[in-house]
């Protein structure tokens, strides 16, 4: 992976800015979608065309969308049939903040003059086209509720139908540049003006960061050096009976554009070796979830577009198309592939929650010289508060952890009322079962467990090694935060039903090492025994995701 020195995620303002844009794009499918058979969307106009005339012909980047081909088009009604409750949402609140008619909208044209410098690429500008005149008295609200004080900001309109947006520009960039402008992308913009495509796109790479275009790139990007030293990368998207995709690299000589359709070979290749492996992984859970089928169905087609991908090179230009058929179960797929983000988000989540926890206990042992016990106890050893109340301070909660009684169990007076305020770390994303402050997260407890009520152990007492033992696992049952409830060890009884899993049927655990892992079954009882213990001498194999 590349990483540019410069390069920074935008803000979060601006990231909402162009989230709520694509809303207002989607609003346009939603609203279709409820339109009597017999209604035609309005006829197109030149605004698009005009909004175009704004663009840089040495843009580093611009990317013009058709908002009438996308939603009257197979990936709009796909959208609007994968969950039409969510973008019913996002059109509501599109309305409320900007007084949009969703229907209204005509394209959408966004340009970055550069992308240099020390700050990250903000500057841009933002081409909204009408089929009806918007309110701007309402949109300059929006805005303003949007960016607050902390972004610079103009809202230019040089007809009743086109709005331009410039953030971090001077108003220069607010008038039409010459009909017949030369530059890098001078054809790919005139092409955008037809009106003929779905997307087009550009970027003049001289005005990219510098670093992509030096000499001393890493040895596994060397080989798609000429695509970073050509003079324009253009990529055109088109919706009709196949949808097809189209990239065409502008050299400075016909040798180089020769080394840029190897280059878009490679890439090609890659692409259609990744593919290859995904298909073949989720055939077989679709056997299991029939909802998978069509998600297999497109990205089988996917893989036989790449590998059937068309390259020439023509003078100084290579060139390379991928076209699928337009009949696919859209639809289905971007639902099933929605379900399957989803499902990876909170295990994500979760794993990062178990990898802070894990850091957590790490800093105790530093701290203390010994791990924390299962539990605080009282002078008769009865167990009043869990460990997780002992790591507070290290999952930034000192403040909290002050406030514990440690001489008093869980459910005192005092110490009940701290229960509301568990840690957003210790809750299991997903989990519609568990109460509030109520956790998964949970340990094994004696026997030779990793931890034990009365005394933490030391990791040099891990002969096993840190990295085969379980630290934290995800349990089946859910307790009350700082309540002294773990897991018993018992190894004559199968510790796999004490397990819980994420809603793909995942089983998640951090080790002693701080390192976390998923696991698509339940570990077999002699392996998952192995794993609990600390000093058992077992040798076993981890199971195989």
């Amino acid at each position: 992976m590349i990483r540019f020195r410069r390069w920074t995620l935008p803000n979060p303002r601006l990231a909402l800015l162009l989230t709520s844009l694509a809303v207002g794009v989607v609003a346009i499918g939603l609203t279709w979608s409820d339109r009597p058979a017999s209604a035609q969307p309005p006829a197109p106009s030149q605004n698009p065309a005009l909004a175009l005339r704004y663009v840089p012909a040495d843009a580093a980047f611009f990317v013009h969308v058709d908002a009438a081909k996308l939603w009257d088009g197979v990936l709009g009604k796909a959208v609007r049939t994968a969950d039409p409750k969510t973008f019913t949402d996002l059109t509501a609140k599109a309305k409320e903040l900007f007084g949009i008619t969703p229907d209204g909208l005509e394209s959408i044209t966004m340009f970055w003059p550069q992308i240099k410098g020390d700050g990250p690429p903000q500057r841009l500008a933002v081409v909204g086209t009408f089929h009806t005149p918007p309110d701007k008295a309402k949109l300059s609200d929006g805005f303003s509720k949007l960016f607050g004080k902390g972004t610079k900001y103009t809202l230019h309109t040089p007809s009743e139908r086109v709005v331009i947006l410039l953030i971090g520009l001077d108003s220069e960039y607010a008038k039409p540049r010459p009909a017949d402008a030369t530059g890098p992308l001078a054809a790919a913009i005139r092409e955008a003006a037809t009106g003929q495509h779905f997307l087009v796109a550009g970027s003049t790479l001289a005005n990219l960061p510098d670093e992509i275009r030096g000499d001393d790139l890493p040895p596994d990007i060397q080989p798609f050096k000429p695509l970073f030293h050509a003079e324009s990368v253009v990529g055109i998207v088109d919706l009709g009976k196949e949808l097809s995709a189209e990239v065409r690299v502008k050299a400075s000589t016909p040798a180089k554009a020769v080394e840029a359709e190897k280059g878009m070979g490679l890439l090609a290749k890659l692409l259609q070796e990744g593919l290859a492996h995904a298909p073949k992984e989720l055939g077989k859970d679709a056997e299991k979830n029939p909802a998978l089928k069509d998600l297999f169905t497109l990205l089988n087609a996917v893989q036989a577009g790449v590998k059937g991908a068309k390259f020439t090179a023509d003078g100084t230009e290579a060139r390379v198309r991928v076209a699928i058929p337009a009949d696919l179960p859209f639809a289905g797929a971007l639902a099933s592939y929605m379900g399957v983000a989803r499902e990876s988000a909170v295990r994500a989540q979760s794993l990062n929650n178990l990898r802070q926890i894990a850091i957590a206990v790490h800093a105790y042992h530093d701290t203390f010289d010994a791990l924390p016990p299962a539990a605080v106890v009282s002078k008769t050893g009865k167990p009043l508060l869990s460990w997780r109340v002992l790591v507070l301070p290290f999952v930034a909660e000192q403040v909290l952890y002050q406030q514990f009684r440690l001489d008093e169990s869980w459910d005192s007076e005092h110490n009940k009322k701290l229960i509301a305020k568990m840690p957003r770390v210790y809750t299991v994303p997903g989990d519609t079962v568990a109460k509030p402050g109520e956790t998964r997260y949970r340990v094994f407890v004696g026997n030779g467990a990793g931890f034990d009520y009365i005394r933490g152990a030391k990791f040099t007492e891990f002969t096993d090694g840190l990295s085969n033992t379980l630290m934290v696992v995800t349990a089946a049952e859910a307790v009350t935060w700082t309540k002294p409830d773990e897991l018993a060890f018992d190894p004559e009884k199968d510790m796999s039903k004490l397990l819980g899993s994420t809603p793909d049927k995942r089983f998640l655990a951090a080790f002693f090492d701080g390192s976390v892992r998923t696991f698509s079954k339940p570990p077999a009882t002699k392996t998952l025994n192995a794993m609990i213990t600390r000093a058992g001498g077992e040798v076993y194999e981890y199971p195989k995701d």
